[in-house]
């Protein structure tokens, strides 16, 4: 059993259904604990702190959330849109045209998560630690996670 992708699944799980939208300090960081940060970099840390900046890894980990969302929204109201077409009763040609679009939404959805993976990738080198790293995502699990038939 590969118990760290247990652990992204549950925590994935848990994000989508919302258990995470109302901590306490939600989107603040904090960098009082430097134990996990190598020595010659806390001075920078605490200086970047002191003027109100993150280091660059945790601002790249923040767009490529924002950015995994807005695809993640984006692909679900075609979802919605595709199955209401489908359930309205469509000629021929509106079944094709609705089927095209719902294809290119499903292409613009995976092209931007090869380019949020390979910036994921890239993340990985950055961090200072690999417990901090993110896992690649998966399309299947993406889709499944947002009830999407592929």
């Amino acid at each position: 059993m590969d118990w760290g992708k247990l652990i992204e699944q549950k925590i994935r799980e848990a994000q989508e259904a919302g258990e995470f939208d109302n901590l306490p300090k939600k989107g603040q960081l904090d960098y009082s604990d430097e134990s996990g940060i190598p020595e010659d970099m806390r001075l920078a840390l605490r200086m970047l702190k002191a003027q109100g900046f993150a280091p660059d890894w945790i601002e790249q980990d923040k767009a490529l959330r924002i950015r995994l969302d807005h695809a993640r929204q984006a692909i679900a109201r075609s979802w919605l849109w595709y199955k209401s077409r489908l359930n309205q009763a469509l000629s021929g040609e509106e079944r094709t045209l609705a089927d095209h679009e719902w294809k290119r939404a499903r292409d613009q959805f995976e092209e931007t998560i090869g380019q949020i993976n390979r910036e994921v990738f890239n993340f990985n080198l950055r961090v200072p630690s690999i417990q901090l790293q993110r896992l690649p995502l998966r399309l299947s699990e993406e889709y499944r996670a947002l009830g999407i038939s592929e």
